[in-house]
């Protein structure tokens, strides 16, 4: 199994495209600039057939420290907010038929 870095997935898009690399690379770059600045907004983004993003809020929390002089002693994490994803239909079901 292979790792698709950015500047893979940039040529790619500029192979699509049929333009050089350094298209490719303006063009993705403005995609996810857009999700970026979509979710730090609180904007949930929705690509039909692919998936969903949205910022998800997290709870504060007791925890287990399972390292350091801490180890075994309950330690707070404080809320805070993460990204989601949710995979689309199309998306999920091509994954599932290449396994």
């Amino acid at each position: 199994m292979a790792t698709l870095r950015k500047g893979d997935l940039a040529l790619k898009v500029a192979e699509k495209l049929g333009s050089p690399k350094s298209q490719g690379d303006v063009a993705l770059n403005a995609v996810l600039d857009c999700i970026r600045e979509a979710l730090t907004s609180g904007d949930r983004v929705v690509i039909t057939g692919f998936g969903a993003f949205e910022s998800r809020r997290v709870k504060e929390r007791q925890v287990r420290a399972i390292r350091g002089r801490q180890a075994g002693q309950k330690v707070t994490v404080p809320a805070h907010s993460r990204v989601g994803f949710t995979a689309g239909s199309d998306l999920a079901a091509s994954v599932r038929g290449k396994m």
